[in-house]
């Protein structure tokens, strides 16, 4: 099962929401974690996925060699893929 890692920003961002968000976004992180294939889409064009948690998004790093997901982004959908 990859770990999960979190940028410092990625960190900010998350302290900064309500406590209910940020437990659902958590426990969709986890998810991922536990099963990345079923959870994580593939971003056209680029290398990361997006995982989608109501109306946020996740953008992230999946390095499946060193089994890590590294969420490098977090923020609405209109913002998060710019």
């Amino acid at each position: 099962m990859p770990r999960v890692l979190l940028h410092p920003d990625v960190t900010d961002t998350l302290d900064a929401l309500p406590n209910d968000i940020e437990s659902r976004i958590r426990s969709k992180l986890e998810d991922a974690g536990s099963d990345p294939g079923r959870h994580l889409k593939p971003l056209t064009g680029r290398d990361e996925y997006s995982l989608r948690i109501g109306k946020r998004r996740a953008i992230i790093d999946w390095d499946s060699g060193a089994d890590e997901l590294r969420v490098l982004k977090i923020d609405t959908r209109d913002t998060v893929y710019e």
